[in-house]
């Protein structure tokens, strides 16, 4: 069967018991025998225990394979997708793209079919936020604010044609995720999501963007807290530092 697995979704999760699940049930109907989702858990053992039985339950007769990962703890957004990505290019030899989403109910299930789906033949395809017919819902001044100045700067200052470089609906061809495999990790949270763009952009490969509606999580609880956001805001200097090794 992995022979012909041609698209794998990874979505990484952490205690997302209640979200996860209604997506996946979101997309059951339009994913194939053809693609794979694999489920980045670090949740403990006995969460994702309840998480692992809720997923299956609903994809119930789903046509696309589902593989669900779960680590010895918390690692981070990015630690989570690059070990999705590794294993990934060592399980299906037939892959042609990898898409990765959030598991909170961020990304319409709508709008991820639309980005795997594309006929875009860039070698990153960004679900941005931040173009002219795109949608942000429900969120919070506070993230708002934070979001565009890190997406206003960051991009400028790498010289990375993007509007929005950190968010996580994005699809890789299977070269892009090469390439980002050949290089150390420097970041483990949501800003890898913009360190694995910067080495995309640098070594030559098409990046493009299109429009999305982005809504801020309905179900459980957010794990984004302001521990998080400064080391983030670390994260983002820790990348601009290391760009000039790149």
């Amino acid at each position: 069967m992995n022979n012909q697995i041609s698209t794998v979704l990874i979505i990484p999760s952490y205690k997302e018991v209640l979200a996860l699940p209604e997506l996946l049930h979101d997309l059951k109907s339009d994913l194939t025998e053809n693609d794979a989702v694999i489920i980045m858990d670090d949740s403990p053992p006995q969460i994702f225990e309840e998480i692992r039985q809720k997923c299956l339950t609903s994809t119930k007769e789903a046509k696309f394979l589902l593989i669900l990962n779960n680590s010895s703890g918390k690692s981070g957004r990015g630690a989570a997708v690059r070990r999705g990505m590794e294993l990934v290019i060592s399980k299906f030899p037939a892959l042609e793209n990898i898409v990765e989403c959030d598991g909170d109910g961020s990304h319409r299930a709508i709008d991820i079919i639309m980005i795997k789906n594309s006929k875009s033949k860039a070698d990153l395809l960004v679900g941005s936020r931040y173009l002219e017919s795109s949608e942000i819902v429900g969120w919070p001044l506070s993230r708002r604010v934070f979001s565009w100045l890190i997406n206003s700067s960051v991009p400028k200052a790498a010289n990375v044609k993007l509007h929005d470089i950190t968010n996580g609906l994005r699809r890789y061809s299977k070269n892009a995720v090469i390439e980002i495999l050949s290089h150390t990790q420097e970041n483990k949270g949501f800003i890898y999501l913009s360190e694995q763009a910067i080495l995309i952009s640098r070594a030559g490969m098409v990046l493009s963007e299109e429009p999305i509606t982005f809504i801020n999580r309905t179900l459980g609880d957010s794990t984004v807290n302001w521990r998080e956001i400064s080391n983030s805001l670390f994260g983002i200097l820790k990348l601009l530092l290391a760009m000039r090794k790149i």
